[in-house]
This record gives structure tokens, sequence and C-alpha cells, in this order.
């Protein structure tokens, strides 16, 4: 029995399924899902500060107002991730309004034309609460589920 249809019309529903493949690929990975119910960012406990708001995180984080925190009177660190990540995606997109090479780019420019260091760059979310606990400047974001005790909860983005 011959194939009632013709090569033209083979590749072309071909084409158009890779085609619908890709976009539907595309928007699955659009917004990156983390496994857990959220990220919170954390600081040192030793931080005065009880609660941020988003706008707040991110002039902390980016140290865009203060280099230090006010009543602490310690540098700002902020810690991140060495390799993108879900969290990182979220918390860049929905906290600093910013894509990844927004973020280097900023932190470049504020080293080279203010001498500022960098963000502190971590494999995991162990190594930045470990960080945060040690470090009484320190703030960084994590998922939820891998929260300890030794560091505080300022901003949950659910």
């Amino acid at each position: 029995m011959k194939n009632k249809f013709s090569p033209f019309f083979k590749s072309t529903f071909l084409v158009l399924a890779l085609a619908a493949m890709c976009v539907s690929m595309a928007y699955m990975m659009k917004e990156p899902k983390i496994s857990g119910s959220g990220i919170v960012v954390v600081v040192n406990k030793e931080n005065p500060i009880s609660g941020l708001t988003a706008s707040e995180v991110k002039l902390y984080w980016l140290r865009k107002v203060k280099k230090r925190w006010p009543e602490l009177n310690k540098n700002i660190k902020p810690a991140d991730r060495k390799n993108r990540c879900p969290e990182q995606d979220i918390f860049y997109d929905k906290v600093l309004g910013m894509s990844a090479a927004d973020v280097e780019s900023y932190f470049i420019q504020k080293q080279y034309g203010n001498a500022e260091k960098p963000q502190d760059k971590f494999s995991n979310d162990n190594d930045i609460l470990e960080f945060v606990a040690t470090e009484p400047g320190a703030i960084g974001f994590v998922n939820k589920n891998a929260l300890n005790p030794n560091v505080k909860v300022v901003f949950t983005l659910e």
C-alpha cells in the first residue's frame, strides 16, 4: 500500500512538531521551579534587622544605598550561588529585577569603579547558611527547606 502523504507534507509536519516542542520547552524553562515552598533571605543572628521588604532586600544585597548595616556597623556582604540554580533565577528575577548577566555586570562595575568587593559565591545552600551564620554582615538567599536555626530570616518569597 502506497503512503498517501507527500514528502513535503511529512517534512512540514516534522518541522511544526519540533517547533511546538521547542516552544513548550522554552515556556517550561522560563519560570524556574524550586523543590520546596519558597526562598528566604537570611542574615546573621547578630543583625538587629527583624524584617525587610523586597525593595529593601534589593538595596542591601546590591549595596545600593549603604555599604554597611546601620546598627551593626559591619560591611554588608551579599552571599550568592556560584552556579545557576532555580533559587538564584527566582531571586534575581523577583527581588532584584535583573538577569544573571546584569548582576555580574553590576558587581564588576562596582569593583572597578569603587574598589568594592563583589558578592561572595558558594556552591550550595548549606555553604551560604554557614557563611551567613559566621559573618555578621552577611545577607543571602536559600531554599526555605534548607534553613537552620543559626541564621535569621528577614524576607520570604513564596
